[in-house]
């Protein structure tokens, strides 16, 4: 009897996780795309991105943890992202909040509203960047411009909505 109770829990330690369950924890997303970056569950979607930016960068230096961030409801926050250095941490604001003044003109907080993915990709290469380029200068926009461009990331027009035409003549 005691043979088969341990079967019946080998059997079950074995049980098969999908990619995409692995993908959530850090350590598994790490494992699945050859990229050596912990990164908290909020922004697991950013592995495929830094996989890129690694494969056309070899010499990127990328940080060890990456990190999510949401501003609260009671204090304002204008802060999309950080660096530190001495740690090599990266923290991305998820989210930003809506402001508006009162009657007695001061600044209060209405909602907190998730950011885009676009913006979320542009300040981590802003951030990675200033893992190379400490301060903001010529160098920090363009390599941070360089980091961007490696995501891959297309966005559609507004004006012309992809399509590469304008119009000139206005709608009636």
């Amino acid at each position: 009897m005691k043979a088969r109770a341990n079967t019946i829990q080998k059997s079950r330690s074995k049980k098969k996780v999908g990619a995409r369950a692995l993908a959530k924890t850090a350590h598994a997303s790490r494992y699945l795309t050859g990229v050596t970056v912990k990164v908290s569950p909020n922004l697991h979607w950013v592995f495929p991105f830094l996989r890129k930016a690694q494969q056309k960068m070899p010499n990127l230096r990328l940080p060890k943890y990456i990190r999510s961030y949401r501003p609260s409801h009671t204090r304002v926050m204008r802060v999309l992202g950080n660096a530190y250095f001495h740690n090599k941490v990266v923290v991305l604001a998820t989210h930003t909040q809506t402001t508006y003044l009162d009657k007695k003109g001061r600044l209060k907080i209405g909602k907190v509203v998730r950011l885009p993915k676009s913006k979320i990709l542009d300040t981590l290469a802003h951030e990675i960047a200033h893992l190379k380029y400490d301060d903001h200068g010529y160098e920090h926009d363009e390599y941070t411009r360089i980091i961007f461009k490696t995501f891959g990331l297309k966005e559609r027009c507004p004006h012309c909505r992809g399509s590469g035409k304008i119009d000139t003549e206005p709608k009636p």
